[in-house]
């Protein structure tokens, strides 16, 4: 068991920083999120606000997926806020589907990872239901960072030290 979570933490690692570097994921930088931010940094937030939940609550997780489905939740490619071709309530329903139609063309995606991005808006969108821990923990996440983004108007990463380091050692 323990070398199960020891795989999954270096898969989503891994994942994680192969996925920061894309060149499509970079494109998410364009795209301001919540006032303070753009959906780059958002993303990468909710990625590793997962992690920390899944670590925190001692689930064994896909690792690979949690970062996969955390970097592409929000991959819908559009400015939000002002668009006159979305509405507000427009983009709070759909953008779940338009981020995952974009990321099927872009990545190959397991049925688990399109479950997490399809479904990371729940209760809102009410018939996509989460149907794994992985799925319902970008979920939480998505919200508990939206919340400090939007209200307590924080932009940082807790945790993110250890992206740094990872990545200096890599």
């Amino acid at each position: 068991m323990k070398c199960k979570g020891k795989r999954d933490r270096e898969q989503f690692w891994d994942t994680f920083i192969w996925l920061r570097e894309h060149p499509t994921i970079q494109e998410l930088k364009k795209y301001p999120n919540h006032n303070i931010s753009n959906l780059f940094d958002h993303s990468s937030r909710v990625a590793v606000c997962a992690y920390d939940l899944s670590r925190r609550f001692h689930l064994n997780v896909d690792g690979r997926s949690l970062a996969k489905g955390a970097m592409l939740h929000d991959f819908y490619l559009y400015q939000a806020r002002g668009n006159k071709n979305v509405g507000t309530k427009e983009h709070w329903f759909g953008h779940p589907c338009t981020a995952l139609k974009n990321a099927e063309k872009e990545f190959n995606l397991s049925e688990l990872e399109k479950n997490i991005i399809r479904s990371h808006m729940w209760p809102l969108t009410f018939l996509h239901f989460p149907r794994s821990r992985e799925a319902v923990l970008i979920s939480l996440a998505d919200k508990i960072c939206a919340f400090g983004e939007m209200v307590l108007k924080r932009n940082h990463i807790k945790g993110f030290s250890r992206y740094e380091k990872r990545k200096r050692e890599a």
